[in-house]
């Protein structure tokens, strides 16, 4: 009888290798960058109206490539304004990847990187063992949520990290699961083969969801 097949996310070295050759051999940037390119602008509007620094927090950054490219959307709408971008990412070899695309890349002089080498789960709780809740304006976890064991809790835990106004993007690839539909999502944007969502958090809304599901869903 044939072993069962193992998950590549027991081995990271190898799990890295594939999605490379993934990447390598799909339109998944190609599909992204569009996305960034047509409609992330309208997301971003009113993440950094009037405030000297924006805060955004990258859940599970990889290599950098897309973040780079959200970066630039967010600097060319809020020139000159002081961003500071957090990564969370348990890969040494993609965050070293990253700080070589940071390295590579000019007009970030004025954005702060600080890279965190840890699971969303990881930083969760190191974040509350030290009591800390630092908000962010612009919170995205794209093609991460697959990783995670507690899907619903680790978009709550993130959302409630939302400043008044910030947001919450989730890109995922095909339809939404139903734990994340659970969340009260609004799919408003769609990437061929992708789904994206974005939870929104209104003034008038603090700590709630843009739609709240009944109690017993």
């Amino acid at each position: 009888m044939a072993s069962p097949m193992r998950s590549l996310l027991t081995n990271p070295t190898r799990y890295l290798q594939a999605f490379r050759l993934f990447l390598a051999n799909s339109t998944e940037h190609q599909c992204m960058r569009e996305f960034m390119e047509r409609q992330l602008p309208a997301v971003i509007a009113s993440i950094g109206n009037e405030k000297p620094t924006i805060n955004i927090l990258s859940v599970g950054g990889g290599a950098g490539e897309i973040d780079l490219l959200i970066l630039s959307k967010i600097q060319a709408s809020y020139p000159g304004v002081t961003i500071n971008n957090d990564v969370i990412e348990p890969s040494a070899d993609q965050i070293s990847k990253y700080k070589e695309h940071v390295a590579e890349t000019s007009g970030l002089e004025n954005v702060k990187f600080t890279w965190h080498e840890e699971t969303s789960h990881e930083y969760e709780s190191r974040m509350n063992a030290e009591k800390k809740s630092k908000k962010w304006d612009f919170v995205h976890m794209i093609q991460m949520l697959y990783y995670v064991k507690d899907v619903p809790a680790t978009i709550r835990y993130f959302h409630s990290l939302l400043e008044a106004q910030g947001k919450l993007l989730i890109i995922l690839v095909s339809a939404p699961s139903p734990e994340a539909q659970k969340q009260g999502g609004s799919c408003l944007h769609h990437i061929p083969g992708h789904t994206s969502q974005i939870w929104k958090k209104p003034h008038s809304q603090q700590g709630q969801l843009l739609k709240t599901p009944p109690e017993n869903q």
